[in-house]
């Protein structure tokens, strides 16, 4: 009898164990987008696809962000490691002394577009003069006021339309001349309606900085900053890949983001790769000088913001 339940004990220890060993997972991590599911975050998707960031010993959940989702709030109250903020929003964390710090930055050219069907032949922001332009947002009215004045360009000479976000109808049946939007969303949106447009970078006329932070808690850096190294070394490689294979990068971002097809990823993909990836720096980096200067007289050296030493590359 006792040998019978010794032996039932150790087979349930053993069971135990190797339950355990099955179901072992790397370090948990959490990621929190600051929007949808959408190309601009492509290089998350296709890390976890492929498997990098299990290589790196992490088990990561990507949650998906929306208007009422202030991601980088998740950082600050510990419910995500990382997020995926805006430039102006981790300057506006720095200004209120707050323990956040970027690792990374997706965008070194920032997707802001103003664009227009190319039978508008408006190819500059001086063209624009006398046209309508659909307004969304003040965000976006302010985007195109400070382009129009770094161009030299009298804003008052540009009329504005009031516009509902989603309604590029206004557009395609000539009740605005021109949008605003994102590189990888509403010029596409037109592209796979069957348009042929054409896009002013406010980029061009030095409107906008990095964009597509990566940040994660200053505590998380100095407590684990190997974990840190990990996720930026295979998010990094996540983004080489997607630019490296676009269509399977689509295939990957389509599962997460169905809605607007498959064709509409392929090309949503390509219009955020020379955005991401550009001759004078690696995917990612983060300048220093050109940091400081965008953020300008509130740069504060004790508390920048930012940090470069888990780049996976250097210029």
């Amino acid at each position: 009898m006792k040998a019978a339940v010794l032996a039932l004990v150790f087979g349930l220890v053993i069971g135990l164990v190797a339950g355990c060993g099955g179901d072992e997972r790397g370090e948990a991590v959490t990621l929190q987008l600051n929007w949808f599911h959408e190309a601009e975050f492509a290089g998350y998707y296709m890390a976890e696809a492929q498997g990098l960031y299990e290589d790196e010993g992490l088990d990561v959940t990507i949650l998906e962000g929306g208007p009422g989702t202030p991601a980088r709030e998740t950082v600050l109250d510990g419910e995500a490691t990382f997020a995926v903020t805006s430039f102006g929003e981790q300057v506006d964390m720095m200004t209120a002394g707050q323990p956040t710090i970027a690792v990374m930055a997706a965008f070194q050219i920032p997707p802001l577009v103003i664009f227009s069907l190319a039978a508008s032949d408006i190819r500059e922001p001086a063209d624009l003069v006398g046209r309508r332009v659909g307004i969304t947002t003040e965000y976006w009215a302010g985007i195109l006021d400070d382009t129009l004045a770094a161009a030299g360009i009298d804003p008052a000479g540009v009329e504005r339309v009031t516009a509902e976000p989603d309604d590029l109808r206004m557009l395609y049946d000539g009740q605005v001349d021109a949008w605003l939007g994102y590189a990888q969303d509403e010029p596409v949106k037109a592209q796979t309606a069957g348009y042929d447009v054409s896009s002013i970078f406010p980029a061009d006329f030095g409107i906008g900085g990095y964009e597509g932070l990566l940040i994660t808690h200053q505590a998380t850096v100095s407590r684990s900053p190997d974990l840190v190294a990990r996720f930026v070394k295979a998010t990094y490689e996540g983004w080489r890949y997607a630019l490296e294979h676009p269509d399977e990068a689509a295939e990957v971002l389509d599962s997460w983001a169905p809605t607007n097809g498959l064709e509409f990823q392929k090309k949503a993909v390509r219009a955020v790769a020379p955005l991401v990836d550009t001759p004078q720096v690696p995917v990612g980096w983060i300048d220093g000088a050109r940091w400081q200067q965008l953020v300008g007289a509130g740069f504060d050296p004790e508390n920048p913001g930012f940090t470069m030493r888990f780049s996976p590359e250097t210029p």
